[in-house]
């Protein structure tokens, strides 16, 4: 409705003809954002000047901290001297629509302009221009708030596109912000009227029609504006930033990615995978902010964007091997912290602004050996020993017998009990590599030796008492009871 509304005033307008100049005509090289009760008033060029800094670093200058109506130019003026190309400058160099003086507003001037955006863009849109509304980003205005800071003025828009209403902040003078250039009608910026003051922005609790000039008194209701997050408040006019997006995810309970009933709103996030699950996680820089693209060959992932925070995304990935590029959207410095892609088991940290890495999922590497072959393991079965990972990737011990005696076999062990040495004639297992061990009564190996024919072994420093002689081949275990007196 405001909308309509709007551009029925600027309609209106194109048929005044004759009379004083009106808000929402195209008059004098731009359009007219203010009016006082003689006729005189303000004019916004209809397109951006190039973005620069305010200018005057961190020097406090006298001649321009005026806020009213009608100050816009005498700051400018003041300001225009440092630099070519600082703020003020940009607009008094400006001959645009055929007028050279132009000036950077004031901040109520530039509040002024802001506050009748919806009226100003539905003209441009049939003038012929640049919108305000179409941008959210911070204006300068001619005013300075401190020192190191001068006040930018911004209108306030949701993701979604919703007008929210008009702010101002102090900003760094060195930074880069919008450039707007006014001028008064007929250049004579002598104002009659007092301004009405008071809140002007229609959305507001305090709204004042009648007031001519918004005196920041205006009051919101605070509170999250977005329709699309969990704690979204209907009667909300100002966003506080409130918004949670925790509740946002897969609500599907036979989703690979469900993660609980906190999810109550679904996103399309639910992952049915066919192949293996795996987890894509990018740990972000925050300390120079900067943003990173990656992408994954192979697979359905072009290049995606890791911007303002950590990145997480499940995908359907069957094990192999792959290749991952990256790529920082700023230069490498001496803060440079790199940022970590994990996926899967897989973990690299970006050292430089671009990288390719291979990468492999699963347990063969890219050149199809298994990439834990020789490990030990565990492959449940009591009957093996000397676990460890084959080449098929495949848990595998050697079969074993055991026996508790050695009555059954060839080998002979004498004297026994003995007191100085012991003798181990092998038997059927002479010529076999055979790994001869003494275990104490706690099971500790007191001594150890491979051997493939007859053993003599010194048992003259040991303790007495009774002590297991084991025999191990690849084959078999034999062990027997021993006694040392």
């Amino acid at each position: 409705m405001r909308l309509q509304i709007a551009s029925l005033a600027c309609l209106i307008s194109l048929s005044a003809f004759g009379q004083d100049p009106q808000v929402g005509d195209l008059y004098q090289g731009g359009i007219v954002f203010y009016t006082d009760s003689l006729g005189h008033g303000l004019i916004m060029d209809t397109t951006y000047l190039a973005e620069s800094e305010w200018g005057v670093h961190w020097v406090y200058h006298s001649g321009a901290v005026e806020e009213f109506i009608g100050a816009g130019q005498f700051n400018t003026n003041n300001l225009a001297e440092y630099g070519s190309e600082f703020a003020a400058a940009v607009c008094t160099n400006s001959s645009s629509g055929g007028y050279s003086d132009w000036f950077l507003p004031s901040k109520q001037e530039l509040w002024q302009l802001m506050s009748q955006i919806t009226l100003i863009d539905s003209c441009i849109n049939i003038y012929g221009g640049e919108p305000i509304l179409e941008t959210s980003g911070l204006h300068w205005s001619s005013t300075q708030a401190s020192v190191g800071n001068a006040w930018t003025i911004s209108n306030f828009t949701t993701l979604t596109g919703e007008y929210i209403g008009v702010g101002d902040y102090p900003y760094t003078k060195s930074n880069q912000a919008l450039v707007r250039a006014i001028r008064c009608i007929n250049n004579d910026c002598v104002f009659a009227d007092e301004p009405i003051l008071g809140c002007n922005d229609s959305i507001a609790e305090n709204y004042e029609p009648t007031a001519d000039v918004n005196d920041n008194s205006c009051i919101y209701i605070m509170g999250c504006t977005d329709a699309g997050s969990c704690n979204y408040d209907s009667a909300a006019t100002m966003n506080d930033f409130s918004c949670d997006y925790s509740c946002i995810g897969c609500t599907d309970v036979e989703a690979l990615n469900y993660i609980g009933d906190s999810i109550t709103i679904d996103d399309g996030s639910c992952l049915y995978c066919t192949e293996e699950y795996q987890t894509i996680s990018v740990d972000y820089d925050t300390l120079i902010h900067n943003s990173v693209f990656f992408s994954i060959d192979s697979i359905d992932m072009s290049f995606q964007e890791v911007i303002g925070g950590p990145f997480i995304q499940g995908i359907c990935i069957p094990d192999g091997c792959y290749t991952l590029s990256m790529f920082a959207s700023c230069d490498i410095t001496d803060v440079w912290f790199g940022n970590t892609f994990t996926i899967g088991d897989f973990s690299y940290t970006l050292e430089t602004e671009f990288a390719t890495v291979d990468f492999y999922l699963g347990d063969f590497d890219c050149n199809g050996n298994c990439v834990s072959f020789g490990e030990s393991c565990d492959d449940e079965d009591s009957n093996t020993f000397d676990d460890e990972i084959q080449e098929d990737c495949e848990c595998a011990g050697t079969p074993q017998t055991s026996m508790d005696d050695m009555d059954e076999s060839t080998v002979r062990i004498y004297p026994n009990p003995t007191s100085n040495n012991v003798t181990v004639e092998l038997g059927d297992l002479s010529g076999v590599n055979t790994v001869v061990k003494l275990f104490d009564s706690s099971s500790k190996i007191i001594y150890e030796k491979q051997s493939s024919s007859t053993l003599l072994i010194d048992v003259s420093m040991f303790a007495k008492g009774l002590y297991t002689l084991e025999l191990s081949t690849s084959g078999q275990v034999l062990r027997s009871q021993l006694v040392i007196k």
